[in-house]
């Protein structure tokens, strides 16, 4: 019970967030964590929301002289349509950044038509 308290008390900031379309019909989204480890993350899905959660390994903090960024874990979902096939997420972390690519089902994938005649 005592954990959960913690957990509620815990102060979490929206990541910077950028999504893009490629042309293969894949969702990319990429988001800032800085001074997240990858084993402090969990990145899942949950009727049909993408939630990600960050947490700063506190226990590393130094004593500051300057500090601009804002104290606190991340947290962001966000709501997965049908279009997309949740079987097929790929996420990496490198350098403080989350890369998430989220796969179309091959149905709404955007196709060339080939064109017949002269």
């Amino acid at each position: 019970m005592s954990d959960k308290s913690n957990h509620s008390r815990e102060r979490y900031l929206r990541p910077r967030a950028v999504v893009n379309e490629s042309k293969d019909g894949r969702l990319h989204v990429r988001m800032e964590m800085p001074g997240v480890r990858r084993e402090n993350l969990d990145v899942r899905i949950d009727n049909n929301e993408l939630r990600v959660v960050g947490r700063r390994d506190l226990a590393e903090q130094k004593k500051y002289v300057l500090r601009e960024r804002p104290e606190g874990s991340y947290f962001a979902t966000y709501t997965l349509d049908e279009t997309i096939d949740q079987s097929k997420i790929d996420a990496a972390l490198e350098k403080g950044i989350l890369s998430i690519i989220l796969d179309m089902k091959e149905q709404v994938k955007p196709r060339t038509i080939q064109v017949r005649g002269e």
